[in-house]
């Protein structure tokens, strides 16, 4: 697995689901900003070895417990819903591809 920057997948998630990396890191708890929130929370865990204190950092100042709460929450969806593990696939591919381009450069 390719490790990437939390900026990689904050940038793809927010352009993805057409919102800011500001919304991202807000406290709204607006349904789609939480949960694109909730998926860029696990992706970073899946694409980073950045521990959930730092994961929280990066959305804004997060606790640790959310983040956990988050990745757990979007591993048990993932299993139940196929439209949702195929949305992670597809932005876990993006995000691989970003990240190889960014380590040739």
């Amino acid at each position: 697995k390719i490790q990437t920057s939390p900026e990689v997948i904050l940038n793809t998630i927010s352009d993805t689901f057409n919102l800011s990396v500001e919304d991202l890191k807000s406290s709204s708890r607006r349904r789609e900003i939480s949960s694109a929130r909730q998926i860029g929370m696990y992706l970073m865990r899946q694409h980073t070895e950045l521990s959930l204190p730092r994961i929280g950092e990066e959305f804004g100042g997060k606790d640790h417990t959310t983040v956990m709460y988050s990745c757990d929450k979007i591993a048990q969806l993932r299993e139940k819903d196929d439209e949702l593990a195929q949305k992670l696939s597809q932005l876990s591919d993006r995000i691989n591809l970003t990240a190889r381009s960014q380590n040739q450069k």
